[in-house]
């Protein structure tokens, strides 16, 4: 395990939260997972989810910021209830899962949501932002990342891509902020690792910024290719160091 001090470790993580955010910002996809399957190389696996909570909500929030004229406020009130609802039902199971089964649960989950589309069908079986944001919330406290569950909905309603895009940062921003207070009240020590979610605060807030110059300038196949040979070799590795630790 690398300390928050250690250097390496902080550089890496501030790359990864900058192009994964860039990448989020100019395809809409994607980057959440990638960071995810990145840091359990650098830190304890029961400090991942909070941390990634952290940074994902000013990656969101700076994303929905940038261009918020493009949001859907319309979808905002009822996804803000279901979010509620679904951090104050996953509190109590907060910190019951031992490490060695989430790092293999987490894993598990990231493979599934870039190979298959399972993740995206659980988004088509519900039709209201308030039943999605429940569900997203109580299940982003245990595997962090499951944007990819609200996406297809909008999607569905005829938004155009940029306002898909910022209408699901607005969202995120929600999910992400309350996952963060949840942690918060089982009480997480995020001071304990201030240096290392700055930098990744600061890496992911520019990520954003430029990323939406790249909108329309990534090919998105070349991308999405890129980003899922990364996430992959990540997420095979934090499922092998879990056998291996068995």
């Amino acid at each position: 395990m690398l300390a928050s001090s250690d250097m390496d470790a902080v550089a890496s993580l501030s790359a990864a939260s900058f192009l994964t955010s860039l990448l989020t910002a100019a395809l809409g996809i994607g980057g959440g997972l990638g960071l995810l399957s990145v840091m359990p190389s650098f830190m304890p696996v029961a400090a991942v989810v909070p941390l990634h909570g952290v940074t994902q909500f000013v990656s969101n929030a700076s994303r929905f910021a940038f261009d918020y004229r493009q949001a859907d406020l319309r979808r905002l009130p009822a996804y803000l209830g279901g979010a509620c609802l679904g951090g104050a039902a996953g509190y109590s199971f907060v910190g019951q899962v031992p490490d060695l089964y989430l790092s293999a649960a987490l894993g598990g989950f990231i493979l599934l949501c870039t190979w298959t589309s399972l993740v995206k069908r659980l988004g088509k079986l519900f039709t209201n932002f308030f039943s999605i944001a429940f569900m997203q919330t109580f299940l982003s406290l245990f595997v962090a990342s499951v944007g990819l569950i609200s996406q297809p909905v909008l999607i569905k309603q005829g938004l155009p891509k940029n306002r898909v895009i910022v209408t699901h940062a607005m969202q995120m921003s929600v999910l992400h902020g309350l996952k963060v207070a949840v942690f918060v009240a089982a009480g997480f020590p995020f001071l304990r690792y201030w240096q290392i979610a700055t930098v990744m605060i600061l890496a992911s807030a520019a990520g954003s910024y430029f990323g939406g110059f790249f909108r329309d300038r990534i090919p998105e196949r070349l991308g999405a290719f890129a980003l899922k040979a990364g996430i992959t070799f990540f997420a095979c590795k934090m499922i092998a160091d879990a056998v291996l630790a068995a």
